[in-house]
């Protein structure tokens, strides 16, 4: 094992080792009766969590960290900012290739649970701001899907009652100091990458502890054009008005009509 794998083997067991509050789940670590497919469950997720930071792990460009887990995206998927049917091949933009090598990963949803529609009794959990932020990731051929770490300031899932767990709770200001250790292992194992807070609670946590971020909306309610312009504002290359005065003098001295 290299010391890459075990630096995420330890960051792993680090997150499995966390005992989850009242009206929290740890997906890597809690077996829930009724929603998971069994006790294997916690185990599938973590090594999906595994697969998807071995090859971006000291390497990624960026981390993105957003609010807390939802309950259609990592809370099955085992994977930040990505739905079910994105590590089991299900999804029309991502292909589970895009999240880990190897073989598709596996459904940890009954299909049966609160919420039931036919999409996602037969494929899963598809969650709309995980199809937004991969969009984006993904628009470019300048970036690789391993370029990007997703992450949430508060790594697990809290909902709002025991009735309903597939429900999803902003997190608590004590949740969310909870959950500042493991982003900042995160970025000290990734020393390089800039750091992006999506959202307010994301951004207001990092700020408060004065760390270094780039802030861009988050996608949901009717932001995803807004997020789009801010990531590709801070990410994409920008001409430097010294290159775009050079072209235009170099193309008037061609073509003196122009002027």
């Amino acid at each position: 094992m290299s010391e890459t794998q075990q630096q995420i083997r330890e960051f792993v067991a680090g997150i499995q080792a966390y005992v989850s509050p009242v009206n929290v789940i740890n997906p890597w670590s809690d077996y829930v009766r009724g929603y998971d497919i069994g006790p294997e469950a916690v185990k599938i997720r973590s090594e999906h969590l595994v697969r998807y930071l071995e090859p971006r792990m000291s390497k990624a460009r960026y981390i993105f960290i957003a609010e807390a887990v939802g309950y259609q995206g990592a809370r099955f998927s085992g994977v930040p900012l990505t739905s079910e049917r994105m590590v089991t091949g299900n999804h029309s933009l991502v292909n589970h290739q895009m999240v880990f090598s190897g073989e598709p990963g596996v459904r940890t949803s009954l299909p049966n649970i609160a919420k039931p529609n036919r999409s996602q009794a037969l494929y899963g959990f598809a969650e709309p701001t995980a199809s937004i932020i991969w969009g984006e990731v993904l628009s470019s051929s300048r970036w690789k899907p391993t370029d990007f770490i997703f992450w949430n300031i508060y790594p697990f899932h809290p909902y709002h009652s025991s009735e309903n767990r597939m429900t999803n709770r902003t997190p608590t200001l004590a949740e969310l100091e909870d959950g500042l250790p493991f982003a900042r292992q995160l970025m000290q194992l990734n020393p390089d990458a800039q750091i992006v807070a999506i959202g307010r609670k994301s951004a207001d946590t990092l700020s408060s502890h004065l760390i270094k971020h780039h802030h861009v909306p988050h996608p949901a309610n009717g932001r995803a054009v807004q997020f789009q312009k801010a990531v590709r504002s801070m990410i994409y290359p920008i001409l430097n008005w010294r290159s775009v005065r050079l072209r235009y003098e170099l193309l008037s001295s061609k073509c003196p009509h122009i002027t």
